[in-house]
């Protein structure tokens, strides 16, 4: 018979052994399934189901914006923690830049660098013309998509759709903006969908 400190032994080693397949103790011995999730890396191709997330993740980073601003928070820091997490300043080649088509631009109708981006989201002062599109602020945003255009090899994607912005002042209304994006894999976080490309435009009106 074994003694109690070995059969402790054994079981803890059969329970790390297992640990893929079977959560071990005393009260839970169910077998579970295992996802094998494999880590994107910038080599691999991008998918349908990856350029939506994106976009559903920029409308969430425009609201949590609006947010902060309304709790009187940093909100400042939280536009720029999604400005570079959602557009490849990291990854963009020497001698290119970040191409940036805002809504609501008229004097600077196109900005690639941070501070221009800050600038119209959140009204920094760096152009007089910029109130700050997500501190308007929104308090839901739904989109669709017209299509997807992903070349063969998926080193690239763009998107373009349209999306409602439903301003926190006026919960009853919507505005309607088209959009196109171009997405890249970034180096650095490895395999992060970002942007590379971003145009957004009011519907045209014949008034």
């Amino acid at each position: 018979s074994k003694s109690p400190m070995k059969a402790a032994i054994l079981w803890f080693t059969l329970c790390a052994a297992a640990s893929a397949f079977v959560q071990c103790g005393p009260s839970a011995v169910t077998p579970r399934r295992v996802l094998a999730t494999k880590a994107k890396s910038d080599k691999d191709p991008i998918t349908a189901e990856e350029v939506r997330a994106t976009v559903k993740a920029w409308t969430e980073g425009i609201i949590d914006i609006g947010k902060v601003f309304l709790a009187k928070k940093d909100y400042k820091a939280t536009a720029e923690k999604m400005i570079l997490n959602s557009y490849a300043f990291d990854s963009v080649p020497k001698g290119s830049k970040l191409l940036f088509k805002p809504t609501l631009a008229n004097e600077r109708n196109f900005r690639h660098d941070l501070d221009e981006f800050l600038s119209y989201f959140v009204g920094d002062g760096v152009y007089s013309e910029d109130g700050g599109f997500a501190i308007k602020p929104w308090t839901k945003i739904r989109f669709d998509i017209y299509g997807i255009y992903i070349p063969d090899g998926g080193k690239t994607a763009t998107v373009s759709g349209c999306y409602w912005f439903t301003p926190h002042a006026d919960p009853d209304t919507e505005v309607k903006v088209e959009y196109t994006f171009g997405m890249l894999r970034t180096a650095f976080p490895a395999g992060k969908l970002k942007m590379y490309l971003h145009h957004s435009s009011l519907p045209f009106s014949p008034n």
